[in-house]
């Protein structure tokens, strides 16, 4: 697929909604206009910008999505390696690079304008700008041979982004009624949620801000010179659940606002989709983030006439892959036996029926936390001191593994997962806390992306399926077979057991997408 027939294609978008949108074919230094259906059926790749822009526009023309799109900034970002890469893109467009291409800034200037509609079309910008697109994509096709990334770009990520464009613009079905009851019980169980947590934890009554959880959770004692706030609230253990409270009141902000954004006449949603969202090359969806609502209340999701909805997802997934890569015995033993967080729980720390605590306790060992942190952690929660000792001294191997990704990133300015998904280190010198935590972090969650991915390229071969919402490392489809289930859960254990060499087998079922 690498090296397969490509096109560059420029389009000027009918901002209206009435279909004027125009199409051109950049070929030998020349524009050629052209029309959604040749854009279609061209078999090779097509090269442009910004596709989530014209995605529905020609699916609505022509029933599909080209057959391999490479949108240029997610070609860029995805393999960059440097995760800044991901956070400006929401502040700039693909313009901002031109000038390292070889347009001129007024060429950038124009372009942009143009795009946007600000002024009318030109050709002379126009080619100037495609010739510069041009040279972006034979760079960036360089630089991710010459740091491999680009077997992974072009056989994983590129055949995934047209997976779930393609179902995207197909579009998610909403059942009206659902979502009027579900947009008036999110604001109800926000306000009473964010009435809880004030009283409980002694905060404004006001959804806390950045620098408000700074000051609450340096006044409960933590150090955060070297150490995310997602983290903390995450990962480490508090006193009177202080993370957990304020990662329910973010969800339940997040989800009134999602539910908020959708009118009440909305049949279909079509969201805007990253494939490389993170930089672990996590799936995220914007516009809306459906993604970040909670169980309670994605019954607002329906499925189409005759089909119905089902759900898989991974079971201990981080835990599965954190025993392959290290081929920790005890950590591998603990994957096969079942709930390795509630036999952990139980077995290993006396905190039984606590499996939540031995969760975050066991997740803060795995990416780093110090011993003694991780050990007064463990006492404050109940623990035996000597225990807790004993408990976090099993997975030798596991330590042995962590240390030499540590001494990789440390050696090489970079760490990689399978296939590349690299990531590059800013500073010299030790690493510091922070840094081996994302080092540990790239490795696992960015291989938990690589799995995914090949499973619901795996999923997308299979009839009687069809794509409707990925949810982090989990699925929702629709079917009419009451079999097809079983093979979407077959299709996810067999690409994480593959993935992964057979260290481990892969471990999925059918879950619950939403409460009733």
């Amino acid at each position: 697929m690498i090296d397969q027939p490509w096109k560059l294609l420029l389009f000027m978008k009918d901002f209206t909604g009435r279909g004027a949108d125009c199409f051109y074919w950049f070929e030998d230094g020349r524009l050629l206009e052209t029309h959604a259906q040749d854009v279609v059926k061209f078999s090779g790749a097509i090269v442009c910008h910004d596709f989530w822009m014209i995605r529905d526009a020609l699916f609505d023309k022509t029933g599909a999505v080209p057959s391999t799109v490479v949108d240029l900034d997610e070609f860029r970002i995805s393999t960059s390696g440097n995760p800044e890469d991901r956070l400006t893109r929401e502040k700039q467009d693909v313009t901002a690079v031109f000038e390292q291409y070889g347009a001129e800034q007024e060429v950038c200037s124009a372009y942009k304008r143009m795009f946007n509609k600000g002024i009318p079309f030109d050709a002379e910008i126009a080619s100037k700008a495609a010739a510069a697109l041009e040279q972006m994509y034979l760079a960036l096709l360089e630089r991710a041979k010459v740091a491999g990334e680009a077997e992974r770009f072009f056989t994983i990520e590129v055949p995934v982004y047209r997976l779930l464009q393609s179902a995207m613009a197909v579009g998610i079905f909403i059942n009206r009624q659902r979502l009027s009851q579900m947009r008036a019980e999110a604001e109800h169980d926000y306000f009473i949620c964010l009435k809880d947590y004030s009283a409980k934890h002694d905060m404004p009554l006001e959804n806390p801000s950045r620098s408000a959880l700074e000051e609450k959770l340096r006044s409960d004692g933590f150090e955060l010179d070297d150490v995310s706030i997602e983290y903390l609230l995450e990962y480490v253990p508090h006193q009177r659940d202080f993370g957990s409270d304020t990662i329910a009141l973010q969800a339940a902000d997040a989800a009134r606002r999602v539910l908020g954004s959708l009118t009440l006449s909305t049949t279909i949603m079509r969201p805007v989709l990253d494939v490389f969202g993170s930089r672990t090359s996590r799936i995220h969806l914007r516009s809306p983030s459906l993604q970040n609502i909670s169980k309670k209340y994605r019954g607002i999701i329906a499925a189409r006439e005759g089909y119905q909805l089902s759900y898989v997802d991974f079971d201990q997934y981080e835990v599965g892959i954190m025993a392959a890569l290290s081929k920790d015995c005890e950590l591998m033993k603990l994957y096969a036996a079942g709930d390795m967080y509630d036999l952990f729980a139980t077995t290993h720390l006396g905190l039984s029926g606590n499996r939540k605590a031995a969760k975050q306790l066991f997740l803060s060992y795995a990416y780093g936390m110090s011993k003694k942190a991780l050990i007064d952690a463990a006492v404050s929660l109940g623990v035996d001191r000597p225990r807790a000792k004993t408990a976090f001294g099993l997975f030798a191997q596991y330590e042995s593994w962590k240390r030499s990704v540590w001494a990789d990133f440390q050696a090489n300015g970079r760490v990689a997962t399978l296939l590349g998904n690299h990531y590059l280190r800013e500073r010299g010198g030790p690493l510091t806390a922070k840094e081996q935590r994302s080092a540990v972090s790239q490795v696992v969650q960015g291989t938990a992306s690589l799995i995914f991915k090949r499973a619901l390229l795996d999923v997308g071969e299979l009839d009687d399926v069809i794509i409707v919402l990925p949810m982090h490392d989990a699925l929702l489809f629709e079917h009419r077979s009451a079999d097809k289930p079983r093979e979407v859960v077959m299709a996810f254990e067999n690409a994480m057991t593959t993935t992964l060499g057979g260290v481990v087998r892969g471990k999925a079922s059918v879950g619950s997408f939403a409460t009733d």
